[in-house]
C-alpha cells in the first residue's frame, strides 16, 4: 500500500512539473508580440473609405464631375475622440451608433479643422449637390455604377480610376483597437484619372443660362465648326440625380436630352434647298413672283404673308422666308438631288457620340416619297415628314460656315490618368459635301438675312453673325385649338472667319424669332464678351 502511494506521489510530481513547463512555454509564446497579434484574429482591421470616382473633364481639364469636396473623419472610437466630433459631424445619430460598436469607423464632417490624436480627416472629391453642368450628357450613377450618359458609356474606365483610402488598424479578437500599436493609412489610386470631353465649361454655362431664360422646354447646341467638337449642349428641363424619384411622373420628360431628339424643322431647312440649287447652277439668279399662295396638283400651299411678297430673288426669299419661292425653286431639281444633298448634310442619320449616346436619326424622305409633288413641296420648306435633331441642324450650319466641309460632331477627346495629360485621342471624320463657292454664297445669304430680316431685326445686338429662324408646325394643338409650333434659330458667329455654329430649339415655343432668337443672341453675345 505504501509503495502504491509513493508511486502516485511521483506521478503527481511529474505531472505538476510537466504542467509548469508547459505553462512557462505558453506564457513565453503569449508575450511574444507577433504571436499575440496572430492570436487576435490576425491583429488587423481594414477600413476602406471611398476617396473619389473617375472624373469627367471638359476640354481644358476643368472638372465637370467631382467638383465638390467633402471631409471624412477616420475615428479611433475613444470616448474623447467621439466627443470631439459632436459639433463637426453631419449625422449625429450615425456617430452614436458607430461609436457603440467599438471598431474604427469613418463619418462625414463639416470641415478639416479637427485636431485630435485619435482622428484623421481626409478630403474626398464628391459630386455637387443638385444638378450640374451638362447633366444630360454626364448622366448619373447608381450604387457606384454608371446608369446613363457618359457615366454609363465610359463606366469601365471611370471605375478603374476610382480611388479609395484604406486604414489598417491593429485590433484584438473583438475588433477593439489595441493601445500603443501603430496604424497605417494608404491611398489606392490617384483620383485624377477619367475622360476628357469636348465641352467647355464656360460656354456650357453660357448656353444653359441663356436657355433657362426662355422658361420653356428646349435645347441649345454650340459646335466648333473646324473640328466638329461639341463645345456646349444644353437641354431643358433638367433633373437632380440625387432625387430621381421626384421626376418619374413628370410629363415634361426631364430625362430626355432634347438636343438629341428629333423634331419638325421648318424654314431652317431652306438652307439645304438653297445649297442644292446653287450646286446645280440654280438659285443665284432665279426670280419668282409670290402672290401669297401656290397650287401643286390641286393642293394649295400658302405663304405666311397672305398678300404675297411680289418679285423675289434667292436672297430676298431667304430673308422673308417665303415658302412658295422655295417650293417653286425645288421644282427645278429632282427628288434624288434634294434627297442626296440633305443626306450629305447628315439628315436622316444618327450621330454616335459615345457607347449608348447617340442622336435620333430623325426622318429624311426617300426619293420615292419626294417623287410625290405635294411631299416634295412640303420638304422644300422643311415640313411634311421631315424630322431632325438640334445637333443635326447645328452640324448642317457648321458645314456651311466651314466652307462646305461636314465634320461629324464628337463629344470625347480622349482619356487621362493624371488629370493633366491626354491619351488615346480621338480623330475627326470630315468630308466635303458642297463646294466652297456654294458655302460662301450661303454664308453671305445668312449674314444678309440676319441683318435685314424683319423677324430677326436687331439680332444680334452687337455681335456679327449669320443665321436663319423658323417656325415649324407640329400637327399638335393646345386645349384652345391653337397649333403648337417649334421655334428654331441656327447660325454661325462671327460673320467673318466664323468659328462656332449655334442652334437653339424651343419646344412648342411658337415663332422662332420670338422664342429661339433671343436665346441665340444671348449665347453669342455672351461668348463674344467672354473672349470666345
Amino acid at each position: 500500500m505504501r509503495a502504491i502511494c509513493q508511486r502516485i506521489r511521483i506521478l503527481m510530481s511529474a505531472f505538476l512539473m510537466i504542467a509548469a513547463i508547459l505553462l512557462w512555454q505558453l506564457c513565453r509564446i503569449l508575450t511574444n508580440q507577433d504571436t499575440l497579434l496572430a492570436g487576435y484574429g490576425q491583429g488587423s482591421y481594414v477600413l476602406e473609405i471611398p476617396v473619389s470616382t473617375g472624373t469627367i473633364y471638359d476640354r481644358n481639364f476643368v472638372r465637370l464631375t467631382n467638383t465638390d469636396t467633402k471631409y471624412y473623419a477616420i475615428v479611433h472610437p475613444t470616448a474623447d475622440a467621439v466627443a470631439a466630433l459632436f459639433t463637426k459631424v453631419k449625422d449625429l445619430e450615425a456617430l452614436r451608433n458607430a461609436a457603440q460598436r467599438g471598431k474604427p469607423f469613418f463619418c462625414e464632417v463639416t470641415d478639416d479643422d479637427i485636431i485630435h490624436p485619435d482622428i484623421r480627416v481626409i478630403a474626398v472629391s464628391a459630386p455637387k449637390e443638385g444638378t450640374q453642368l451638362a447633366q444630360h450628357l454626364i448622366g448619373y450613377r447608381k450604387e457606384g455604377e454608371g446608369v446613363t450618359g457618359l457615366e454609363s458609356a465610359c463606366n469601365d474606365w471611370l471605375r478603374s480610376c476610382d480611388a479609395i483610402a484604406r486604414l489598417e488598424c491593429t485590433v484584438n479578437a473583438t475588433g477593439v483597437m489595441l493601445p500603443g500599436l501603430d496604424n497605417t493609412l494608404y491611398r489606392d489610386g490617384g483620383g485624377a484619372g477619367g475622360i476628357i470631353t469636348t465641352l467647355d465649361t464656360g460656354v456650357q454655362s453660357i448656353a444653359e443660362a441663356a436657355l433657362a431664360k426662355a422658361e420653356a422646354n428646349g435645347a441649345a447646341v454650340v459646335l466648333n465648326i473646324h473640328t466638329g467638337e461639341i463645345v456646349a449642349m444644353a437641354s431643358l428641363p433638367v433633373y437632380d440625380p440625387n432625387h430621381l424619384a421626384d421626376y418619374l411622373d413628370d410629363t415634361d420628360a426631364p430625362f430626355m436630352n432634347r438636343a438629341l431628339a428629333a423634331y419638325s424643322v421648318g424654314s431652317v431647312f431652306k438652307l439645304v434647298v438653297a445649297s442644292a440649287a446653287l450646286e446645280e447652277g440654280l438659285g443665284a439668279n432665279y426670280v419668282y413672283h409670290c402672290t401669297g399662295k401656290t397650287r401643286i396638283y390641286g393642293q394649295v400651299f400658302r405663304c405666311h404673308t397672305h398678300c404675297g411678297h411680289g418679285l423675289l430673288d434667292l436672297q430676298n426669299a431667304l430673308t422673308v422666308s417665303c415658302n412658295p419661292y422655295f417650293i417653286s425653286l425645288g421644282r427645278y431639281m429632282t427628288a434624288q438631288q434634294l434627297a442626296d444633298t440633305a443626306k450629305s448634310f447628315g439628315f436622316g442619320q444618327s450621330i454616335v457620340l459615345a457607347d449608348g449616346i447617340r442622336s435620333a436619326a430623325g426622318y429624311l424622305q426617300t426619293k420615292d416619297e419626294l417623287d410625290i409633288e405635294a411631299e416634295k413641296a412640303n420638304f422644300c420648306f422643311g415640313q411634311g415628314k421631315l424630322l431632325a435633331t438640334p445637333l443635326q441642324v447645328s452640324a448642317m450650319t457648321a458645314c456651311i460656315a466651314n466652307d462646305g466641309v461636314y465634320i461629324t460632331p464628337r463629344l470625347l477627346l480622349g482619356m487621362t490618368e493624371d488629370g493633366e495629360s491626354m491619351m488615346n485621342a480621338t480623330g475627326m471624320d470630315a468630308r466635303q459635301v458642297i463646294s466652297t463657292k456654294t458655302a460662301k454664297k450661303v454664308q453671305h445669304l445668312m449674314v444678309t438675312a440676319l441683318n435685314t430680316a424683319e423677324d430677326a431685326k436687331g439680332l444680334p445686338s452687337f455681335t456679327t453673325a449669320g443665321g436663319k429662324t423658323s417656325t415649324a408646325q407640329t400637327g399638335k394643338y393646345d386645349e384652345n385649338g391653337n397649333e403648337l409650333c417649334n421655334g428654331w434659330m441656327t447660325g454661325f458667329y462671327p460673320a467673318v472667319a466664323p468659328r462656332y455654329a449655334v442652334t437653339v430649339m424651343i419646344e412648342n415655343g411658337g415663332y422662332g424669332n420670338q422664342c429661339a432668337a433671343p436665346v441665340f443672341r444671348e449665347i453669342i453675345d455672351t461668348m463674344a464678351t467672354s473672349g470666345y
